[in-house]
């Protein structure tokens, strides 16, 4: 029986290139609630930007932010998976070396940028309206970095070289998998969106058949092949698409089918 639903957002609950979840999926999620089911939002977003999404319900829910380098219920920290120093400032200074980049670095506290563009400067701190900090030198930011990631200008043109560059040089250590709307993130191995979600099941003692996860891209694979009732959206790569159980249209349809049931 189901008692927890994961879903990842940009891509999944959130149609490519926009700001705003599917509004379908308002009412399921009232329904799942109050029927007693678990919800985390799984993304790679910070948690203050998924928490304003989820405005009215983030008291009842559970949020997997930053690729699932933290976990928060009812407005508490209960998970960090942090970066190693010296890996994160090696990597974020090959990730400025190319010119197509904008970097992000995440932190418990706030992000920490280094914008080439206006445009990309008012992406983060406007837009998603994150809670933002500029810097110059990785190694000088006071806070504990949970994920580096890129923003690709061009993406199509350019993301393959740039991660091929860091999956070469790192992935012994790391991968660089794709994210939503044009992003490369870096996921530390044995890391990512299935180690958190394996905590929340521990912590709250569901097994994997137990728990239904959506996901439409790289950063979603980990959790993907956690549980056996997986499914990947229609819009998903085809490589994301085999290592879930299912594929879907929306995660909306699934779940009103799921609480006719």
């Amino acid at each position: 029986m189901i008692k927890l639903i994961a879903s990842d957002l940009d891509g999944t609950l959130i149609p490519e290139g926009t700001q705003t979840i599917d509004p379908d999926f308002w009412g399921e999620l009232e329904k799942l609630l109050e029927q007693g089911y678990l919800f985390y939002a799984a993304s790679g977003r910070q948690y203050a930007n998924m928490r304003r999404l989820f405005d009215g319900y983030a008291d009842r829910m559970g949020f997997i932010s930053e690729n699932g380098a933290i976990v928060t219920e009812k407005e508490q920290v209960i998970f960090v998976d942090e970066l190693p120093r010296k890996l994160m400032v090696s990597v974020a200074e090959d990730m400025i070396r190319f010119p197509e980049t904008e970097i992000c670095l995440s932190g418990v506290r706030a992000c920490y940028i280094r914008p080439r563009t206006d445009w990309f400067a008012d992406q983060i701190e406007n837009v998603l309206k994150n809670a933002t900090e500029r810097f110059e030198d990785p190694a000088s930011i006071d806070d504990q970095i949970v994920k580096a990631s890129v923003y690709i200008h061009d993406f199509d043109k350019n993301v393959s070289f740039i991660q091929s560059f860091l999956r070469e040089k790192y992935g012994a250590q790391a991968d660089f998998v794709t994210a939503g709307n044009g992003w490369l993130d870096m996921i530390m191995e044995g890391s990512g969106k299935g180690k958190a979600l394996e905590f929340v099941m521990e912590r709250q003692g569901i097994s994997p058949e137990e728990v239904m996860v959506f996901g439409d891209n790289q950063n979603d694979i980990s959790m993907l092949k956690l549980v056996s009732n997986s499914y990947a959206v229609g819009s998903a790569k085809p490589e994301v698409r085999a290592c879930a159980s299912h594929t879907c249209e929306s995660v909306s349809k699934i779940l009103r089918e799921f609480l006719k049931m």
